[in-house]
C-alpha cells in the first residue's frame, strides 16, 4: 500500500522517459526561462518601491495608485487558466518569449507615461506578461526534468523569483535616484527585450533525442484523443491533490504578496512609525525569508509527499498565529518581534512553491501547465481579495488613528489564512479517504 495518494497518482499518470535529458543541458534551458521569471518578479514588485515617485509623476494619491497594483494582480489572476492551457497547447518557448516581450513593452510604456491612464496601460501589460511566465517555466521543467526532481526545480524557480524581488528593492531605489524615472524603467525595458530575444533563440520545449521522442509520444497520444480544454480542466479540478495545492498556495503566497507588494510599506510607515528607507529594509527582510523558505523546501521537503503535506499544514497554522499576533499587539511592535513575524511571512511565501510539487504529482504530465496554473490561482485569489478588503476597511476607518485602522484592515488577511488552512485539512482528509481505493486499483 502506498503511503500517500500523491505517490499513487504519480505512478499512474507520470511516465518517466527511459533516457532522461543530460542534466547540464536541462539546467541551461531552465536557467534561460528562469531569468525571464526573474525579470517578471522585478517588474511585478517595482511599483511598491517606486510608489512615492509614482504618486508625484502621475499627480495622484496613494489610494488611487493602489488601483495599479490591483489591476496588475487581477489580470495575473484572470489569465492563470489560459496560461496553463496555452502552455500545454502552444508550448513554453513561444509563450515565455511573448510574455517577456509584453513585460518589456509594459515597462517602456510605464517609463514614458506622465498620466495615470498611461501608467495603467503599462502595468496592465506587465500583469499580462507576468501571468504567463511562471506557469510556462514550470511547464518547461516538466519536459526537461524527471518527476522526482520537479519539486526541487519548482523551489529553485521560486528562489530565482525572490532574487528578482530583491532587485526591485534597494537596487531599484538607487537607480531611481541616479537615473531618474525614465532612465530606470526604459533601461529595464531594454534589458527585458534582450532577454526575450535570448529566450526565443535558446529555449526548446523539450529535449532532443530519445527523451524528446518519449515526450512527443505522450503529447501525440493526447492529440489523437482530441482532448478538449474543458475535459482537461475537469480532469485537473476533480483531483483532491490539485485543491490541496490550491489552498497551500492560497495561504502562503497570498499573505506574502499582501506585505511585499501591497500593504506592507504603508503599514510600516503609517502604523509602525518607520521612514520609507527603513520600511524598505523591513520588506527586504521579508523577501530574505522568502529566499530561505524556497531553499529550505527545495533541499528538505520537495519530492517527499508526506513531509510536504505535514510541513505545509504546520506552517499554515504558524502563519495564522503570526497574523493573530500582528493584529492583536497593542501599539508599535518591538523590533525583535517584528523581525520574527516578517521572517515567518517570508518563509511561508517561499514555501508556497510546494504547491507546484504537489499539483505536479497529482496530475498527468501533459496537463501540467493547466495544473500549475490552477494551483497558482490560489495565492493570487487571496492577494486580490486582500487588496479589496484591506483597502475598503482603511477607507471606512479613515477617521481612526493609523494603528487601530490597520489592525482592523488586516482582519480579512487572518480570516483568509484560516480559511485556506481549513481547506488544506479538508483536502488532506479526502486524499486519505481516496488512498485505499487507489491502492486497491493499482494492486
Amino acid at each position: 500500500m502506498r503511503a500517500t495518494i500523491d505517490q499513487s497518482s504519480t505512478s499512474r499518470t507520470t511516465p518517466r522517459a527511459e533516457f532522461p535529458a543530460p542534466l547540464r543541458r536541462a539546467w541551461f534551458v531552465w536557467s534561460v526561462a528562469a531569468a525571464c521569471y526573474f525579470v517578471a518578479l522585478f517588474h511585478r514588485s517595482s511599483l511598491a518601491v517606486a510608489a512615492d515617485a509614482a504618486t508625484e509623476r502621475f499627480s495622484t494619491s496613494p489610494a488611487t495608485l493602489s488601483v495599479l497594483s490591483a489591476l496588475q494582480l487581477a489580470i495575473y489572476l484572470a489569465l492563470q487558466i489560459p496560461a496553463g492551457v496555452l502552455a500545454d497547447r502552444i508550448g513554453p518557448r513561444r509563450m515565455i518569449t511573448a510574455a517577456t516581450l509584453a513585460l518589456a513593452v509594459g515597462s517602456a510604456v510605464f517609463a514614458v507615461s506622465a498620466s495615470l491612464l498611461g501608467g495603467l496601460a503599462g502595468r496592465a501589460l506587465i500583469g499580462f506578461g507576468d501571468a504567463f511566465l511562471f506557469t510556462n517555466v514550470l511547464r518547461l521543467a516538466a519536459h526537461w526534468f524527471s518527476a522526482d526532481r520537479f519539486g526541487r526545480v519548482a523551489a529553485v524557480t521560486g528562489l530565482v523569483g525572490g532574487i528578482g524581488q530583491l532587485a526591485a528593492t534597494a537596487p531599484l531605489s538607487t537607480s531611481l535616484r541616479m537615473l531618474g524615472w525614465v532612465g530606470t524603467f526604459s533601461g529595464a525595458a531594454a534589458l527585458t527585450a534582450v532577454l526575450a530575444l535570448s529566450a526565443w533563440t535558446m529555449l526548446r520545449d523539450r529535449p532532443d533525442g530519445p527523451a524528446g521522442h518519449a515526450e512527443r509520444a505522450e503529447d501525440t497520444a493526447g492529440a489523437e484523443l482530441h482532448e478538449r480544454v474543458s475535459a482537461s480542466l475537469k480532469a485537473v479540478v476533480t483531483r483532491s491533490g490539485t485543491w490541496h495545492s490550491f489552498w497551500v498556495h492560497f495561504v502562503m503566497m497570498g499573505q506574502f504578496v499582501a506585505v511585499t507588494v501591497l500593504w506592507g510599506p504603508p503599514w510600516l510607515i503609517e502604523s509602525q512609525g518607520y521612514d520609507p528607507a527603513a520600511a524598505s529594509s523591513w520588506v527586504l527582510l521579508c523577501v530574505g525569508g522568502f529566499l530561505a523558505g524556497s531553499w529550505l523546501c527545495g533541499q528538505y521537503v520537495a519530492g517527499r509527499p508526506r513531509r510536504r503535506q505535514r510541513f505545509a499544514f504546520v506552517l499554515s497554522m504558524l502563519v495564522a498565529v503570526t497574523w493573530l499576533v500582528l493584529i492583536g499587539w497593542p501599539g508599535v511592535l518591538p523590533a525583535a518581534l517584528l523581525t520574527v513575524l516578517l521572517l515567518i511571512i517570508g518563509v511561508a511565501g517561499g514555501s508556497a512553491m510546494l504547491a507546484f510539487d504537489g499539483v505536479r504529482a497529482a496530475n498527468a504530465t501533459h496537463r501540467s501547465g493547466l495544473a500549475v496554473g490552477t494551483a497558482n490561482m490560489g495565492g493570487f485569489t487571496a492577494a486580490v481579495l486582500i487588496q479589496l478588503a484591506v483597502g475598503g476597511i482603511l477607507r471606512l476607518a479613515a477617521d481612526l488613528p493609523a494603528g487601530p485602522s490597520y489592525r482592523l484592515a488586516y482582519l480579512p488577511v487572518l480570516a483568509l489564512v484560516v480559511l485556506g488552512t481549513l481547506g488544506q485539512l479538508r483536502q488532506l482528509r479526502l486524499m486519505r479517504r481516496e488512498q485505499p481505493a487507489a491502492s486497491t486499483t493499482s494492486g
